[in-house]
């Protein structure tokens, strides 16, 4: 009994050896070493967005006439890149970190849908950021300008982790706290937490803008530069005058009337909130 189920134990593993073969044909990746080429094609082929069969190119002439053959840096893979925006954004995502930088030096066009890993993913003038959990980074521009444009767009941890790269404030966005302002910038945070905002206090800056605050933000604003806007001094004044009297006098300065009239409505100078 004991030498039959041995017998049995020693043939079994053929068996099933048997058995995969007939569902499970021999093909060039079957046997743990798979030549490069092979696995490229297969893995265009389980690629839904893209089904069609990719394979290797020499030269631009076996390419369609909008694309160009690029190789990788190690030259272990070349295929056809498309050179309109367009296509090219819609393949890239498809493609290893070696090759997007392959098609990148080829095509002067960034994957937009691939978020970068090292600077040396990005453009010039522009370096890779990240979000603190690592779940989406993004090439950022180094340019002032360029930034501030951009980074009312991001979302709040992105932003924040933007701002820390490159020390450039992002005006007429949300702060949370001191972290999120740079270069003598303070955050004014409303008591009732609706709205904080970076701000810059020195003097001339602070009495510039304060005007066209609304009440609340100018309460906070005070609060964070440690200053008082003179603005709503004058405008409490002159309330006070036409609870006295009934109505406004007449100001010597008929910019500043416009400016009080103006900052009672909600729309004019008030800050935007996202």
């Amino acid at each position: 009994m004991g030498q039959r189920m041995r017998h049995s134990l020693y043939i079994l593993p053929a068996l099933v050896g048997q058995i995969a073969a007939q569902f499970f044909p021999d093909d060039e990746c079957s046997q743990g070493g798979c030549a490069l080429n092979a696995l490229q094609v297969q893995q265009r082929q389980l690629s839904v967005a893209d089904p069609e069969i990719v394979s290797s190119c020499t030269n631009d002439t076996m390419c369609d006439s909008n694309r160009t053959c690029v190789f990788k840096e190690d030259r272990t893979w070349s295929q056809c890149v498309p050179l309109d925006e367009k296509t090219f954004q819609k393949e890239c995502s498809y493609w290893d970190r070696k090759m997007r930088l392959a098609a990148l030096a080829a095509t002067k066009m960034q994957c937009n849908s691939v978020k970068c890993e090292w600077d040396q993913d990005c453009e010039m003038g522009t370096i890779c950021v990240s979000k603190p959990d690592g779940s989406w980074a993004q090439c950022v521009p180094l340019a002032k300008e360029e930034f501030q444009e951009q980074c009312v767009g991001w979302e709040d941890d992105f932003r924040l982790a933007g701002i820390r790269a490159t020390h450039f404030n992002c005006p007429n966005t949300r702060c949370y706290s001191q972290d999120w302002c740079v270069h003598g910038a303070r955050c004014a945070l409303q008591e009732n937490g609706d709205w904080g905002q970076c701000i810059m206090c020195h003097e001339k800056s602070f009495q510039t803008n304060c005007y066209s605050w609304r009440s609340s933000f100018i309460s906070a604003a005070e609060t964070a530069c440690h200053r008082k806007c003179l603005f709503d001094e004058a405008f409490e004044d002159k309330s006070g005058e036409k609870d006295a009297k009934g109505t406004l006098g007449a100001s010597s300065d008929s910019s500043v009337t416009g400016a009080m009239r103006d900052a009672e409505s909600d729309d004019a100078g008030a800050l935007k909130e996202p």
